[in-house]
């Protein structure tokens, strides 16, 4: 089975488990001012976990920033982590290998059953046609491929308001230099008030 039809798949069977297990309902209020980021992420179910994943790029340095979090359904991060990457020609490279990175690293926790979000547009339109991605076809074929490894899995796209957090560690590599790649328990200090908030605010699961 080729890839875009993999993820074809994927992207349909994952609607219909969120359409029956995540129901549409309107966010709690803020408890904090209205300049606050509005509640935005949605927990998993008990035995789910949910990892969030985010890029960012420089196209003048040809250097890429990849982050991700994981979290259980109480907004709990359980694990986190942060890489950097040079010689990265193409936003669609650099959104693929932070996915790819993410992924990989789950199967090596072994963590069995997993909702990958994502706000990476580039990847999602390499997903659903590959061809269309110069010198991405093999990079999207691998991931597709390490997916059927896990006993519960989906790759879904969000936007980027929905994945805050590891969009926030992915810029700070580009604009900030944090060019240390790191794999680490728990959340960053410097994001813990927003993490604590997310948690307390997050959609809850059915």
């Amino acid at each position: 089975m080729d890839p875009a039809t993999i993820m074809r798949k994927a992207e349909e069977e994952s609607n219909i488990w969120f359409e029956l297990n995540y129901p549409d309902a309107s966010p709690a209020a803020p408890t904090q001012p209205s300049r606050a980021i509005k509640p935005s992420w949605k927990a998993p179910a008990d035995d789910i976990l949910k990892c969030n994943i985010a890029a960012s790029w420089s196209e003048s340095s040809r250097k890429s920033g990849a982050a991700w979090f994981v979290r259980d359904s109480r907004g709990k991060v359980l694990v986190h982590g942060r890489r950097s990457y040079s010689f990265v020609q193409t936003r669609e490279q650099e959104e693929l290998l932070a996915i790819f990175w993410e992924i990989e690293s789950m199967k090596s926790m072994r963590k069995g059953q997993v909702i990958f979000e994502s706000s990476c547009e580039r990847a999602r339109a390499c997903f659903l046609s590959p061809n269309s991605c110069h010198g991405a076809v093999e990079l999207v074929g691998k991931i597709c491929d390490m997916v059927q490894w896990f006993q519960f899995w989906s790759l879904d796209h969000v936007l980027e308001a929905r994945n805050v957090l590891a969009q926030r560690i992915a810029n700070s590599v580009i604009s900030e230099r944090r060019y240390q790649s790191y794999i680490a328990s728990g959340g960053p200090n410097w994001l813990k008030d927003l993490i604590a908030y997310e948690a307390r605010n997050a959609t809850p699961s059915p």
